[in-house]
């Protein structure tokens, strides 16, 4: 009996042993510094909302949420990867190595436009990344991961480069040709509207009246008086 717990007390002090190894180190990364994450378009307002709409629907995320009054866009990505993120690193008894992120990786975008001046707009990019992480003899572990800041700047260039494309419409003035005639229209005759003898059709050749008395026919203007 005393060999047979002696045995077991071994086997549960091995796995008690690889629990402990087993572990998952957060990550060490510093998020990225704000002048990575910000930049200043030559945009009023309502256009760089305008170019950050543009950008979001050139890379086809998903937006979740969207708020023009406050300049907020929350927008959901495809999965991301290590060259993006900094998940951990795990310990176990082949060694230290890095987390990767699995397959249900999520990363949210966060677009933030404000106002700076007429003529100006300052627009943000935060980049949100999780994944659950494997870790040996442990179930598997949310974790925030934390950005290296190329995404962000991979979003700001995008938005520099549709600024500058992004303007206001241009309303075509009509042509010199078009106004003259538009003036020679205006200026013309209006048509003169049938009187009551057109109307009644009267025919060329046929006596006319003046006051319901015929000018025609057998009735005569008398002679005018001798002097």
């Amino acid at each position: 009996m005393g060999s047979v717990g002696s045995v077991r007390r071994s086997i549960l002090s091995l796995v008690a042993a690889l629990y402990a190894v087993g572990c998952l180190y957060p990550p060490v990364t510093q998020p990225p510094p704000d002048e990575q994450q910000e930049v200043v378009i030559p945009l009023p307002y309502d256009l760089a909302w305008d170019a950050v709409n543009a950008v979001v629907k050139e890379n086809s995320f998903h937006v979740q949420a969207q708020d023009m009054t406050n300049g907020i866009i929350e927008a959901v990505g495809p999965r991301f990867t290590l060259h993006d993120a900094d998940c951990g690193k795990i310990k176990s008894v082949a060694g230290a190595y890095t987390a990767e992120p699995e397959q249900n990786s999520s990363s949210v975008y966060n677009f933030l436009v404000r106002p700076r001046g007429p003529e100006a707009s300052i627009v943000e990019v935060r980049a949100t990344f999780n994944s659950s992480v494997s870790v040996p003899l442990h179930p598997a572990t949310d974790v925030d991961c934390v950005s290296h800041g190329i995404q962000e700047s991979n979003l700001l260039r995008q938005v520099l480069v549709e600024a500058k494309k992004t303007r206001r419409p241009e309303y075509a003035k009509p042509s010199g040709s078009t106004q003259q005639q538009a003036g020679a229209q205006s200026s013309a005759p209006a048509p003169r509207p049938p009187s009551s003898i057109d109307k009644a059709g009267v025919q060329p050749g046929a006596p006319t009246s003046t006051g319901g008395f015929s000018l025609g026919g057998n009735f005569k203007l008398p002679a005018p008086p001798s002097q």
